[in-house]
């Protein structure tokens, strides 16, 4: 079966602008990008009116949370955020986690979004079916690392959860089985003051209510020496925020090819500060994610481009930001086979734009998923 597929613009996976463009799609798969109509017989002609866009990702969400209604006024700061989503987490029950993965999903799909790296807190989405692509990791909290109960890739929490070994220790699983792990590091500044054995907050304000203490490790100055340390500075690593991390730290992540993904709205609606983006742009691996609808408004990838493009006044171009949301989440995520399969993000357009980049920047889009890999 072949398919010969137009639009008004066509962004290829290299993020190249073709204006009037073509696809030709054999059996599934992009063959080639066009300028011009090629000649020829095609089981099938179709030619929108929009922009095609390569499938955006959102390289970091929590869709089993999505049955939060959250508010920014509603907290004060992270801490009062954190004693509520911990007590929130308690009541869910699996229907509820069902209902709410088919909502993210959803939501998801509107927002033009095919490929998710999800952390999965009780095992229900990744036994989700979806026609999205879904790249689940499961969620470690605790003191002792058991490989053999976990489906990998796995999500080592944050380092004011997991303990220092068993973050050792899923790092070590991790590159056995050649797969990422994720981590949220330097969302706050407090995660510093912790692995540094100075007074913070989660130990005098977080431990208490949950009935535990810091569990043992050594001191250290810096959040990637911590990681050093444990084995968890590599190529395999998806470092979630950064937001509080030092320039010498976002370097060391860089030279080691970690993944690193921004959630900029997550990270504004609970006050810990601002994604280091200008120390970042340019890295292949970098990408945005949403979070989850416990920490923001919706699922929406471009609406985190957009806080980005809107916080750093317009001085990085929406253009430069769109490598977040398709090639470099790809790239965080693995995806070898990004912009191969004839799948895109299509933005209907009532009218001809001279570019395709700066439409996302106008109100009230609404993308569809235009999936051409599986044989008609």
């Amino acid at each position: 079966m072949s398919i010969l597929l137009g639009a008004d613009w066509i962004v290829t996976p290299s993020l190249k602008p073709i204006k009037g463009g073509w696809a030709v799609i054999e059996r599934g798969e992009v063959k080639e990008f066009l300028k011009r109509k090629p000649k020829g017989n095609f089981n099938r002609e179709i030619n929108l009116r929009g922009i095609l866009y390569p499938p955006f990702v959102n390289a970091h969400t929590h869709l089993e949370l999505s049955n939060i209604t959250f508010s920014p006024e509603s907290f004060e700061d992270f801490f009062q955020w954190l004693i509520f989503i911990i007590g929130k987490r308690a009541s869910f029950s699996v229907k509820e986690i069902k209902r709410a993965v088919a909502k993210g999903i959803e939501l998801s799909r509107k927002a033009g979004v095919y490929y998710l790296g999800d952390i999965s807190s009780f095992g229900v989405s990744p036994e989700v079916d979806t026609d999205l692509k879904i790249v689940p990791f499961m969620e470690f909290i605790g003191r002792e690392f058991k490989p053999e109960n976990f489906k990998f890739p796995v999500s080592a929490h944050s380092p004011y959860s997991v303990s220092f070994e068993a973050l050792k220790s899923i790092a070590k699983e991790s590159i056995k089985r050649d797969k990422p792990f994720q981590i949220h590091l330097g969302e706050t500044e407090e995660e510093r003051k912790l692995i540094s054995c100075r007074e913070n907050r989660f130990e005098k304000e977080i431990y208490p209510l949950i009935g535990r203490k810091k569990y043992p490790s050594p001191c250290f100055e810096s959040l990637t020496d911590y990681l050093e340390r444990a084995g968890a500075l590599n190529s395999y690593l998806i470092a979630v925020h950064c937001t509080n991390l030092k320039e010498r730290e976002l370097k060391k992540l860089t030279e080691v090819g970690a993944g690193i993904v921004l959630c900029p709205r997550s990270n504004s609606h609970l006050k810990v500060g601002k994604p280091p983006l200008k120390e970042l742009l340019g890295y292949e691996k970098l990408a945005v994610g949403t979070d989850g609808l416990s920490t923001n408004t919706s699922l929406s990838v471009v609406e985190e481009i957009k806080a980005l493009y809107y916080s750093y006044g317009g001085k990085v171009s929406i253009k430069e930001l769109l490598p977040l949301i398709t090639i470099g989440g790809a790239r965080v995520l693995g995806i070898e086979d990004y912009g191969k399969k004839a799948i895109f993000t299509f933005l209907k357009c009532k009218d001809i734009y001279p570019e395709p980049f700066s439409p996302l920047l106008t109100e009230g889009l609404e993308f569809e998923i235009l999936d051409f890999s599986k044989p008609l």
